[in-house]
């Protein structure tokens, strides 16, 4: 069974893409984070070189595929395909200009660079180990740096016939239009709650844990499914949230500190702040309910202000934008909040 929970349209539109006598060879998967872009990206995969619809006679109706049990199938569900090749930030696929002696390993490097496209260029060219149609899944595809960019343009717009590429991102906008136009392009939207929830389910999840992961993953099956695998992440993301709450009682210099603290993290590990902005959206979230359901006039606007600054907040770090300065003005943003007084504890000043 395919661990894909929502997006049926886009299957359907993949399956149709796989059967046909010329199927894309270039697919730009766009979408947030923990939308199920890069398990998509493994569908085609799978469905391009499925056994059950290569084999000759009698095969799968076009619904069923893939089989999920061939060979191909199980391998590519398990990373363990040799055809279906990752590349990202780092070292892969890097190959230096003959002669150049001095190159320098990259493990670190945030971007997708020259030499590893020249890398992935020279693996294109040749033919697939075993798979009908070779996959090359890069993600981030926004990193891709520009001489990257204008170097795989030709690969893209003539690539070899049994090499096939899917492009990943949250931010397609920082993806160059001459690589962007040389691809078939998919926006990959949150699903709704009830998807989800279902969907877990009919993978076998305890429909309890379904239904709260459901609930706390903002329409993200990815992060739904990795909730249910470890609902302790469900723990993390509820200190997450009392977190914001102390942050947003605070004065201005602990709003300008946490904007430090998530400026790091994004230096470091970028999932730690898109994690820390779903806690605000959840926060905020909740205010707002409690605004609609409050006795007297509705007073949603210092709630409605903080969600648009968190998704401005977002889009700014999606953009590349200086990451402090963005962190600090969706925090400086937010309205005062006053929280239920702790016996405990002294009053917290407002911002």
């Amino acid at each position: 069974m395919s661990a894909i929970v929502g997006h049926e349209a886009i299957v359907r539109e993949l399956r149709s893409f796989a059967a046909s006598d010329d199927p894309p060879h270039a697919l730009l998967l766009a979408g947030p984070e923990g939308c199920g872009r890069g398990l998509l990206a493994l569908e085609y995969a799978r469905l391009l070189n499925c056994e059950a619809a290569a084999s000759p006679g009698p095969s799968l109706p076009l619904p069923s595929l893939p089989c999920g049990v061939c060979r191909s199938c199980r391998l590519i569900a398990e990373g363990a395909h040799p055809d279906v090749i990752h590349l990202g930030p780092g070292d892969t696929l890097c190959r230096p200009r003959a002669g150049e002696g001095s190159h320098e390993l990259h493990p670190d490097s945030r971007d997708i660079r020259i030499c590893q496209v020249r890398g992935l260029i020279e693996l294109a060219a040749r033919y697939p180990f075993e798979a009908r149609y070779r996959m090359v899944v890069i993600d981030p595809a926004d990193r891709l740096g520009r001489d990257a960019s204008h170097t795989i343009l030709k690969t893209l717009e003539e690539p070899p016939g049994h090499t096939v590429f899917a492009l990943v991102t949250a931010a397609p906008e920082m993806i160059i239009e001459t690589v962007r136009s040389r691809c078939r392009r998919i926006d990959v939207h949150p699903v709704s709650r009830s998807e989800i929830e279902a969907g877990l389910i009919a993978l076998g999840i305890d429909a309890a844990v379904a239904a709260r992961a459901a609930a706390e993953c903002h329409g993200l099956p990815g992060r739904a499914i990795a909730f249910a695998a470890d609902p302790a992440l469900m723990g993390d993301r509820d200190r997450l949230i009392a977190r914001c709450a102390r942050v947003a009682a605070g004065r201005v210099p602990a709003r300008l500190a946490h904007a430090g603290e998530l400026a790091e993290a994004w230096r470091r590990e970028r999932s730690v702040v898109l994690r820390a902005l779903d806690a605000w959206e959840a926060f905020w979230e909740e205010r707002l309910r409690a605004a609609a359901v409050a006795p007297g006039p509705l007073d949603a606007a210092g709630p409605v202000a903080a969600l648009r600054a968190v998704a401005q907040a977002r889009a700014d770090l999606q953009a590349q934008v200086q990451a402090r300065p963005a962190l600090e003005l969706m925090l400086l943003t937010f309205p005062p909040v006053t929280l239920d007084a702790d016996p405990e504890e002294e009053p917290t000043g407002h911002a």
